[in-house]
């Protein structure tokens, strides 16, 4: 296995830990907040106290938005990164692996429509509800899951995608 070889297994790995870790985050930010809220400590409870449990659960609950945002937007551009070094890391090998270059382009297609529209129009249009009460829904909550499921569902695609391609490589070699 050559040295270019593992600098490209490295780099697919660093990508799908990338993924795995933003995967927990997200997942674990807002049950953080009920965690939280659940057995509050007491300087938490004193304030919760002054401002009521659900304004004290809407302010910790954007705050998760915010966090997550900000992961969203620093975990898109680094798998830009991640997938462009890929993708030139693979057209420099010879020979040339035709079906790692198509995948990897397709990985970093995927990604960059994640980080382009789908992205900013989640943190455009959660910042717009973040506030808005709960009961009944507001009209923009199914638009919102629309676009958190395609992203999860790109996402999930990438690394399957990426995961066929690691396989691949470690049968081959």
């Amino acid at each position: 296995m050559g040295r270019a070889h593992t600098m490209a297994l490295a780099l697919l790995g660093a990508w799908l830990g990338l993924t795995l870790l933003m995967w927990f985050v997200a997942a674990g930010s807002f049950s953080t907040v009920d965690r939280v809220l659940r057995a509050p400590s007491p300087p938490l409870s004193e304030a919760a106290e002054r401002i009521g449990h659900e304004r004290t659960r809407m302010v910790l609950r954007y705050l998760a938005s915010e966090i997550n945002r900000n992961c969203f937007n620093v975990y898109g551009w680094g798998q830009v990164v991640l997938g462009a070094l890929l993708l030139a890391l693979l057209f420099r090998q010879i020979p040339r692996d035709g079906a790692a270059l198509v995948i990897a382009g397709v990985m970093l297609g995927l990604v960059i429509l994640m980080t382009l529209v789908i992205t900013p129009a989640i943190v455009a249009l959660g910042r717009s509800i973040d506030f808005l009460p709960r009961n009944p829904p507001p009209a923009e909550i199914p638009r919102f899951r629309m676009l958190h499921m395609a992203f999860t569902g790109l996402d999930g695609i990438k690394f399957l995608t990426g995961v066929a391609l690691l396989i691949r490589w470690v049968v081959a070699h």
